[in-house]
């Protein structure tokens, strides 16, 4: 008869199959700090009457953990001292809550008014949810000047060469601004020091609108302008022909003139009068810039003078007068 195990057999059989059916458990792990990644990507500058401070949360921890929201966000901003330290800069700066605690893209404005005159420091820090705060941003250094008067009474007006904006301010210098439609605004060229703009890049039948910036330096600007939208309509006349002759030929008089360059252009109208009569129009949207004219009386003498029209109908002041005598 087989002999029953004893109890120490039984509790060695335990403790075999319960290391073999849950595996080794390891020295426990020290709970994360969850201390937010410092912000690398600080940038600050007067904007009309506030200097705005843009920044990226970060979305992780010191540990590489994700962060899925902060305590709080605080902006320090104040007179950096000589050598510069940090701790020093720190104790003395004025805080600016954030309201934002979620990782990604922030903005905070805060008022210029209270640093005029002055060159200040600006850095940003966070507070994770165990209470632990990061280290400090980039730090960005701003000499805060008087602001900028927002650009006023902007204009966009139809020309013959585009869409000339307007617009009154005190710059220095100004960025104009472009949105094609309902599209986003984008900058049109370099930064100019007069208060207007020759927008020659337009077509006729499209909406655009303009808005303008004053700026100084590489850190302050104005707010930005209002809008002034147009939408460009083609009113304008080709150019008044030149260089036009009159010659006789053969039982005719044969007139010439330079080629207009508008690629619009339909062609030209021609005009007679003989001796003392008024003008009329003799033919109408001839393609290319001669004529020959044969309805004509020997000896009479006849004054000629041509316009110009575009696709749309738009027509030129005549040009200067010629005169010859019939053969």
């Amino acid at each position: 008869m087989a002999s029953c195990p004893t109890s120490a057999a039984l509790l060695a059989c335990a403790v075999f199959f319960s290391l073999s059916g849950c595996g080794y458990i390891g020295p426990p792990r020290p709970p994360t700090l969850n201390i937010p990644a410092a912000v690398t990507d600080l940038t600050a500058g007067e904007y009309g009457d506030n200097i705005l401070v843009q920044f990226t949360l970060p979305a992780l921890t010191t540990d590489g953990l994700e962060l899925k929201t902060v305590q709080s966000v605080e902006v320090f901003a104040g007179p950096g001292p000589v050598p510069f330290v940090a701790e020093a800069w720190a104790a003395t700066a004025k805080r600016y809550p954030v309201p934002g605690t979620t990782p990604g893209p922030l903005a905070h404005r805060i008022p210029a008014s209270d640093w005029i005159g002055k060159e200040i420091v600006i850095g940003v820090r966070a507070t994770g949810p165990k209470g632990k705060i990061s280290a400090w941003s980039n730090l960005r250094a701003v000499a805060v000047d008087p602001p900028l008067a927002k650009p006023g009474m902007v204009k966009a007006e139809n020309s013959a060469r585009g869409v000339l904006t307007t617009w009154t301010g005190s710059g220095p210098r100004y960025r104009v601004y472009r949105a094609v439609g309902d599209g986003p605004l984008e900058p049109l060229m370099p930064e100019t020091d007069q208060p207007y703009f020759l927008d020659d890049t337009t077509s006729y039948g499209v909406q655009y609108r303009y808005q303008i910036l004053a700026v100084a330096g590489d850190s302050q600007q104005s707010e930005i302008s209002d809008a002034a939208s147009i939408t460009p309509v083609d009113t304008f006349a080709p150019a008044v022909p030149s260089g036009l002759t009159a010659s006789a030929g053969p039982n005719s008089i044969e007139l010439a003139w330079n080629r207009n360059t508008e690629s619009d252009l339909q062609g030209y109208n021609v005009f007679r009068a003989s001796e003392g009569a008024a003008f009329a129009k003799i033919a109408e949207l001839v393609p290319t810039p001669v004529y020959s004219d044969t309805s004509i009386e020997s000896g009479k003498r006849y004054r000629y003078a041509i316009s110009a029209v575009d696709l749309l109908g738009n027509e030129s002041d005549r040009s200067a007068e010629v005169e010859a005598v019939a053969p």
